[in-house]
């Protein structure tokens, strides 16, 4: 891998200046290169750094990386590499391919870290809406869904996961999510249900999950906040630590509770992951 070019930011307020690299081909995803945006502390820290995967929503059919520029940059900030992802979306390909480039991510990440000063086994994911459900699927399934897009000999495993208003249990889902969740899924035998179980988090719990932090809006109106009652309550169940930030008044996007729970995020982040080797 060639040196990147990281080029410093001007941003304001932040605890510590962070720079940043662009564009990085991190694999490949069916015929053409995968890309994420790198962000670190502009100085040296004196430890290897943790490793958070940013990974963005819009219906598993839109969205972009550029979206969690500015989290990213706050989280750098406090002395984290942040990796902002790009996938293949549904219209380009339908599930697993989404879920084998974000874990193309994490191990060409991991694959790396040396060149990159990180701490090998102190990695987060973090998302929101179908990126959280990306996430999750990341975080509960080891091993499955590999794909071949690179480093296929390093593990996908992380140490810790940030699902925010997440459709956990697609077979549960209303009306609202429906028609992106099928084109999610793409073709499949007649047996839907079984292709919704096969692409939801909550199917692969067990007590070898990592920590979650969960955050719903109880006034949620797309994905309802019901998913994450019951995705923590399994967690509970197979003996997984999980927070469960079940927030009052809010919606979707939790816009109106974006200081509180970024708080929350990042001493979860600081427990799980600058803490020694726990698992």
């Amino acid at each position: 891998m060639s040196e990147l070019a990281f080029q410093p930011l001007k941003v304001a307020g932040l605890k510590a200046p962070v720079v940043a690299a662009a564009d990085v081909v991190f694999g490949r995803g069916g015929q053409r290169d995968l890309r994420l945006d790198l962000y670190r502390p502009g100085k040296e820290v004196g430890s290897p750094l943790p490793v958070v995967i940013f990974i963005h929503g819009g219906g598993w059919h839109g969205g972009d990386k550029e979206s969690y520029r500015d989290l990213a940059v706050r989280v750098a900030s406090d002395g984290y590499l942040c990796a902002a992802v790009n996938y293949r979306l549904s219209g380009e390909a339908p599930f697993p391919a989404a879920l084998e480039d974000c874990k193309c991510a994490v191990r060409w990440l991991r694959a790396h870290a040396a060149e990159h000063g990180t701490n090998s086994s102190h990695f987060a994911v973090w998302g929101h809406s179908a990126g959280a459900h990306l996430a999750a699927m990341v975080a509960v399934t080891p091993g499955e869904f590999e794909g071949e897009g690179g480093d296929p000999q390093t593990s996908s495993k992380v140490q810790c996961a940030l699902c925010y208003s997440t459709p956990f249990d697609l077979p549960g889902l209303g009306q609202s999510l429906s028609p992106s969740v099928e084109h999610f899924l793409g073709p499949s035998p007649v047996d839907r249900k079984a292709a919704r179980e096969q692409a939801s988090p909550i199917h692969y719990v067990s007590g070898d999950a990592p920590p979650f932090l969960v955050c719903h809006g109880d006034q949620d109106d797309v994905v309802p906040v019901e998913q994450s009652d019951g995705f923590a309550a399994a967690l509970r169940a197979a003996g997984v630590p999980v927070e469960f930030m079940r927030v009052a008044g809010a919606g979707h996007d939790l816009e109106r509770h974006s200081a509180e729970i970024f708080t929350a995020a990042l001493g979860f982040l600081n427990q799980h992951l600058k803490q020694p080797d726990r698992r």
